[in-house]
């Protein structure tokens, strides 16, 4: 998801917002407490939407630096400042020396960064856990959460959550990727590719 999108819908929610508490008022002066306690659920549900993105929105602003932090560092941070702070909670297995090319760091990152959006926005998950690993010559990254799930094939061919970008950010770098989910059983995305560590690393 685009800075503009997170803005937009961040925007939208407290408009939503806005009229819900008009409404909720026009309810408690007519009486009807149980439509006031209907929009007042409500309401709770949108600003805790319109937190998480604002998270995501902060998140997005600040500058990316994986040369000094590294993908595993990278990663860490972004779990701290999004996914811990919204209630879910996170695991990150990796080897904290792992270093990688910068386009693979780049490429891993940005694929990990949309799965936990996706995970974060769509799938209602209580965990996720990232797990880097080499595998000889090549290196895997899994994205696992506990959310809803869904039938990827019916995703990808509209286009939605993001998948055809990370499956062509992978495959940009000789990569694979491949996605397993079903409703109601969570979501395993990973991603796999020949990565070299840098030169003097």
């Amino acid at each position: 998801m685009c800075i503009r999108d997170s803005h937009d819908s961040v925007t939208q929610s407290l408009y939503s917002a806005n009229l819900m508490v008009e409404t909720a008022r026009r309810a408690a002066q007519a009486g009807d407490m149980a439509e006031v306690e209907r929009y007042l659920l409500r309401l709770g549900e949108v600003n805790g939407g319109a937190l998480r993105e604002m998270r995501l929105l902060l998140h997005q602003l600040r500058p990316l630096d994986l040369e000094g932090e590294g993908l595993v560092g990278a990663l860490q941070r972004r779990l701290d400042a999004v996914e811990a702070r919204t209630g879910v909670e996170v695991r990150l297995l990796a080897e904290d020396d792992l270093r990688l090319r910068p386009a693979d760091e780049e490429a891993l990152y940005r694929i990990a960064v949309e799965a936990l959006n996706n995970a974060l926005k769509h799938a209602g998950a209580a965990s996720v856990t990232v797990q880097i690993r080499r595998l000889g010559g090549r290196v895997e990254m899994a994205v696992t959460d506990d959310g809803h799930g869904f039938y990827p094939e019916e995703v990808e061919d509209r286009g939605g959550m993001g998948l055809l970008t990370m499956r062509q950010r992978a495959e940009r770098l000789g990569g694979t990727f491949e996605i397993n989910s079903v409703p109601g059983q969570g979501t395993t995305m990973r991603v796999t590719l020949d990565a070299e560590a840098p030169e003097g690393a």
